[in-house]
């Protein structure tokens, strides 16, 4: 059997399947939420010591 038969009957015949072109896909954006928990957590916290500053400011406005 020579080397030319055998890779002919391994090689698929390229012409049996239309050419298909990409279709386009939606990509679907990264969930970005577990990554930035720390910073949410942190935006609270800092929510909250702003807020007590502020009404501690207010009440030693009236007291002092």
């Amino acid at each position: 059997m020579s080397m030319s038969s055998r890779s002919n009957r391994r090689r698929p015949n390229q012409r049996s399947s239309p050419v298909r072109r990409p279709v386009a896909r939606s990509v679907e954006p990264p969930d970005y939420s577990r990554e930035y928990a720390y910073v949410r957590q942190d935006l609270i916290w800092i929510t909250i010591w702003g807020g007590l500053l502020t009404i501690g400011m207010i009440v030693a406005s009236f007291v002092l």
